[in-house]
């Protein structure tokens, strides 16, 4: 799918549409970044929007500079237009390791925005992107968390699982402890994955591929090679209710890993069933394994990531009683996603439009 220069700017804008206070993005040399445009092209490009009434502009003062700048945003118009380029994009076709999907599928599960996600397929609808573009989602009031990870870190514990239901920022917090770890690995789990799916996406991010791929002492041992070649830590995204076999995999690597070193990292579902734990409470008390529950954000948190800083005191907390201060269904209120929402959460209809009314869209 091909855009014009307007129409990427206008998809890039609209990610800004609502902020209580502009920053660069807005600003002729964010736009020229983050719509991949030439700086040359992006003046008369934005010309023209504001002509067609679909985004308009000011004179402001970014936080940290004495001197003003024009910054750009959308109109009511502007952000009904991108809306519809975005539907378009994220009915598109792709094929994503083999697997066809739509663009707003993969593009929400991978962490990417519409015009990254564009520019990462290739001529035959091939979606993959290069693990540097993907968005690193908001992390909000995670210091703690971050800080037990810290001193897990330079702790005896092989082991550290971290819990959190869908869209609380577990991925967010791998990411953001992983990027202050030197020679970190990530390994997906895709759901419904079995051992030699696990096996098949640990060879792929280490480059060890097991003897046995369907033995769980034989993936056990693949985990623990990447530390002899200097590997700091493996993450492992997405567990949950998972096979037995995979089950027995990280229990064969708790088990070994005291003799053999390696710090694992798990990110887990807060609904993962107690036979899909992998260590027992004795672990824990032993100090073999640490575990730590994501919870949500509070009211400020709520506020931050809804980027309003004006918004109304009972809409806010209305907010925040529904969402449980839930990031990615903060993240979609911001950007007015109705189809996030429906697609990630069990709210009604109801629920959802009172959320994007309450959050100041009127999608």
């Amino acid at each position: 799918m091909e855009l014009t220069a307007a129409e990427r700017v206008l998809v890039h804008l609209h990610g800004f549409w609502n902020v209580s206070e502009p920053g660069r993005e807005s600003t002729q040399a964010g736009i020229s970044e983050g719509a991949r445009l030439l700086r040359s092209h992006v003046p008369r490009t934005l010309k023209a929007l504001q002509d067609e009434g679909l985004a308009d502009s000011r004179d402001t003062r970014l936080r940290g500079q004495r001197r003003k700048i024009r910054v750009y945003i959308l109109t009511e118009a502007g952000v009904r237009q991108a809306r519809q380029i975005l539907g378009d994009i994220d009915r598109t076709t792709v094929v994503v390791d083999g697997r066809t999907t739509t663009m707003g599928e993969a593009r929400k599960a991978l962490g990417l925005t519409g015009l990254a996600a564009l520019a990462a397929t290739d001529p035959d609808g091939r979606l993959q992107p290069r693990v540097e573009e993907l968005e690193r989602p908001t992390l909000l009031q995670r210091d703690q968390d971050l800080a037990v990870l810290r001193r897990w870190l330079l702790g005896g514990a092989s082991v550290a699982v971290i819990y959190g239901s869908r869209g609380m920022g577990k991925t967010a917090l791998g990411w953001a402890f992983a990027k202050i770890v030197p020679k970190s690995v990530w390994v997906d789990l895709p759901d419904g994955s079995d051992l030699k799916g696990f096996a098949a996406s640990l060879a792929s991010a280490t480059g060890v591929r097991p003897t046995a791929p369907g033995e769980p002492e034989s993936v056990a041992d693949a985990m623990s090679v990447p530390y002899t070649r200097g590997t700091k830590l493996l993450v492992v995204d997405g567990y949950g209710d998972v096979e037995e076999s995979i089950v027995d995999t990280m229990r064969a690597f708790l088990r070994n890993a005291k003799t053999e070193g390696g710090k694992v990292l798990v990110l887990a579902q807060e609904s993962t069933p107690a036979y899909c734990r992998f260590y027992s409470k004795k672990d824990i008390d032993g100090g073999r394994v640490v575990e730590r529950h994501l919870r949500g954000l509070d009211l400020e948190g709520c506020r931050a990531m809804l980027a309003n800083q004006d918004i109304d005191a009972d809409a806010l907390r209305r907010i925040y009683l529904l969402t449980k201060g839930c990031p990615r269904y903060l993240q979609a209120i911001r950007e007015g996603d109705e189809a996030s929402l429906r697609a990630h959460s069990r709210f009604t209809h109801a629920e959802i439009r009172l959320l994007l009314y309450s959050g100041g869209s009127t999608a």
